[in-house]
């Protein structure tokens, strides 16, 4: 980016020199200048007005990270440290900020001295005098390569979890569905209680990874919406649906409330996956042979709300913190009874909040809790 610490000294002693653009008193600038030099962060300032924006300064961090002494830094316009890996388009974003005098913040591949390549997390800002003309840039850089390598090491491992694990199972599920419906013949008794233990814990397990992958995307700004109209009545009995088998294996009955059928502009299918989340975690905490209730209701004209309410043993207000969180749970010791990936919850307050909805709870201990959220339009 942006040559000589001697010579930003004097060009700071220079009251008619276009480098005198520290802001406040010039008592101060002695001040400034060590906090510069003693900073962790590589900053290097760079002379617009001269031929190739050259550098003409670095302070001791930025000769430390690249491994090339002041002599060899100043003068030298900052693409020295790209060698001949010039066409990123992080490079070409820096030049465009440059060319238009406007601030940037991007991650490059650099290489320091000895060949070695290193991630730079370079943020570059124009400094302008008294008539708002631009007289240098400063550049601040901060090696970024262990969070980049954790990062690929990340999705390296959510890669495996969606390629050798999901579509593996997927079949094993299919597999053991078939043979709990009938399908691939008849079984006697026990090994039909055998396959649907089976089933149940690998719809779990599917659930888990899907979790997973969901939180990955929103994450990496890549979920995205499906938007339609369609009546909201409809995400609740899909998500009734869906959870009817384990309601009832559990003696619970699922009630839908129905108070409107204004239509809905929204991603029904994150919709249901919402409801089916808050539903399944509603029959995992209610007692056998309770209900579970889910409403939709109109309380404005241009609002949905869904809720859903059980007689479960509550939530203490010390717990509250933890909900919509990613992976905590209420019960987080080795021994809890309750299992789940911690991201249930995390994940429908992300897609409510994506539709630029609200989502909460209201509980009372020993009472029940009610899980609500709203979608405005």
């Amino acid at each position: 980016m942006p040559e000589d610490n001697g010579e930003l000294k004097a060009k700071t002693s220079n009251e008619n020199s276009h480098t005198d653009f520290l802001p406040g008193r010039k008592d101060h600038l002695p001040l400034l200048f060590r906090a510069v030099e003693c900073a962790r962060n590589g900053i290097v300032i760079t002379d617009p007005l001269r031929t190739d924006n050259p550098i003409i300064y670095a302070n001791p961090a930025f000769s430390q990270l690249t491994g090339y002494g002041s002599e060899q830094i100043i003068g030298r316009n900052c693409r020295f440290l790209q060698r001949d890996d010039r066409e990123q388009v992080a490079v070409k974003e820096v030049r465009e900020a440059i060319s238009k005098e406007m601030p940037i913040t991007t991650i490059l591949r650099n290489y320091k001295r000895n060949g070695a390549l290193f991630w730079n997390e370079l943020t570059i800002s124009p400094v302008k005098d008294e008539n708002g003309r631009v007289i240098n840039f400063v550049g601040v850089q901060n090696d970024v390569t262990a969070r980049i390598d954790s990062e690929k090491r990340v999705q390296e491992f959510y890669s495996v979890i969606s390629h050798e694990l999901r579509t593996p199972l997927s079949s094993i599920h299919g597999a053991l569905t078939a043979i709990e419906d009938g399908t691939a013949g008849k079984v006697n008794a026990q090994v039909m209680r055998l396959v649907r233990i089976a089933v149940d814990n690998s719809t779990r397990l599917m659930r888990l990874i899907n979790d997973i992958l969901d939180w990955k995307k929103l994450e990496a700004g890549k979920f995205k919406l499906s938007l339609a109209t369609f009546d909201p009545a409809q995400a609740v009995e899909s998500a009734i649906n869906e959870l009817q088998a384990t309601a009832e294996a559990k003696g619970i009955v699922l009630e839908p409330r129905i108070m409107t059928h204004h239509d809905l502009f929204a991603d029904q299918d994150r919709i249901i996956q919402v409801l089916s989340n808050l539903t399944a975690n509603a029959i995992k905490y209610s007692s056998p042979n309770s209900r579970v209730i889910i409403t939709l209701e109109a309380p404005a004209t241009d609002t949905i709300r869904f809720s859903v309410s059980d007689r479960g043993p509550g939530i203490a207000s010390e717990q509250m913190d933890k909900l919509f969180v990613r992976f905590q749970q209420l019960d987080s010791s080795d021994t809890r009874k309750k299992g789940g990936s911690g991201l249930g919850l995390a994940i429908c307050k992300a897609i409510v909040e994506l539709h630029g909805g609200n989502i909460g709870v209201s509980s009372v201990v020993g009472e029940g809790s009610s899980f609500w959220f709203e979608i405005f339009g």
